[in-house]
């Protein structure tokens, strides 16, 4: 019996159901699919849901709150905690399924080994004609690649490294970290040569848009600072990253807690406010959960200011409201990743909230 995992959060529908169609035309029944709804806001999580539950063997699970910034490894380490089988399929929405992968996957477990495979990728038009019938027998693709993201691995296998390293958040290097490091533990990679995913086009990811502030928390450079923490677990020859705990995570309903702040600080974007609050102050907190509100100062857009900042006249410094959310964003990615809290941006853009339990996180009271 194989697990497939997926990992999801605010995606259109419609590529999921198509991924689980194409489960559904399996030659080989031995499978079952849990899927992870990690913090999608309510529309997108009722709409997942309902198609979910069309199909007898997949299992809908919401995990976390939509306060919590995305993290593919925790809600594939939480999948991987749950699955009742000793081998399991890491899987993406994205992803389309030949009739004869379970069959062939079925050929490749072995215990000390994991694999990898192919995958073809879909012109925009080839994607919408398989939306309208499904047909992987005779498909065109644009280019052929290999996958980091979707293997197949022996659950103890996964469990002896301690899951995916959830230091990593939005996007990047996660899979080839967890590739990386359980090889490093002694498994042996094994490639799969016959074509046997297709990936469903869609929108790119906008890379672009993590140096502007946006409604949905985006963090400068983060795919940089997701690969150094692989390069660094490469340079150390670090396998096991996790706390003995991994796995945890916090639900729906514990985000009623943040709720109730015993403290709310209010701030604008002054420099110096923010750098020392979030340097300093926000440990005078701890065991409490603490509310700060930055709001864009109103004098920062003056032209006094404006005039003031060019002819070089003492003016006290202020960050613009993309600085003050990528200092947040990397506080809770480097020191607050394991505590329930709640990141919120206004949509005019001119206000921020964070709130974070400081008390014990779910990693230190197990």
């Amino acid at each position: 019996m194989f697990v497939i995992i997926y990992p999801y959060r605010n995606r259109e529908v419609s590529c999921v159901e198509f991924s689980l169609k194409s489960l559904q035309a399996q030659t080989n029944k031995n499978f079952k699919v849990i899927f992870i709804d990690y913090g999608s806001e309510d529309s997108y999580a009722h709409a997942a849901e309902e198609v979910v539950n069309k199909f007898d063997f997949a299992t809908y699970l919401y995990i976390g709150h939509a306060g919590l910034l995305w993290n593919k490894s925790k809600a594939l380490n939480y999948g991987i905690k749950k699955a009742q089988s000793a081998f399991i399929i890491t899987a993406d929405v994205d992803v389309l399924f030949s009739n004869n992968f379970i069959e062939t996957a079925s050929k490749l477990v072995e215990l000390n080994s994991y694999s990898l495979f192919k995958i073809g990728y879909l012109s925009k038009q080839v994607t919408l004609q398989q939306q309208k019938q499904l047909n992987l027998n005779t498909i065109e693709t644009t280019h052929i690649g290999d996958t980091f993201g979707i293997g197949l691995f022996s659950k103890s296998t996964l469990e002896s490294v301690g899951g995916l390293d959830e230091f990593f958040h939005f996007y990047g290097s996660e899979d080839e970290d967890l590739n990386y490091r359980i090889q490093l533990s002694g498994a042996i990679a094994n490639s799969c040569g016959e074509l046997l995913l297709y990936h469903q086009w869609h929108e790119r990811y906008p890379q672009k848009r993590d140096n502007q502030l946006t409604p949905v928390p985006r963090l400068k450079n983060i795919m940089r600072i997701n690969q150094r923490q692989f390069l660094w677990h490469t340079a150390q020859k670090i396998v096991h990253p996790n706390s003995k705990n991994w796995g945890h995570v916090y639900s729906k309903a514990e985000a009623q807690i943040l709720e109730n702040p015993q403290s709310i600080i209010q701030l604008e974007n002054i420099s110096a406010h923010i750098e020392h609050f979030f340097g300093d102050a926000i440990s005078n907190y701890r065991g409490s959960v603490v509310q700060v509100i930055i709001t864009e100062a109103a004098y920062y857009k003056t032209l006094k200011y404006q005039v003031k900042k060019i002819m070089g006249k003492q003016t006290q410094p202020y960050m613009t409201m993309k600085a003050v959310n990528d200092l947040i964003l990397k506080a809770i990615v480097f020191h607050y990743r394991d505590h329930n809290y709640a990141y919120d941006i206004s949509e005019d853009l001119k206000q921020i909230c964070f709130t974070i339990d400081l008390k014990t996180t779910k990693n230190e009271e197990l």
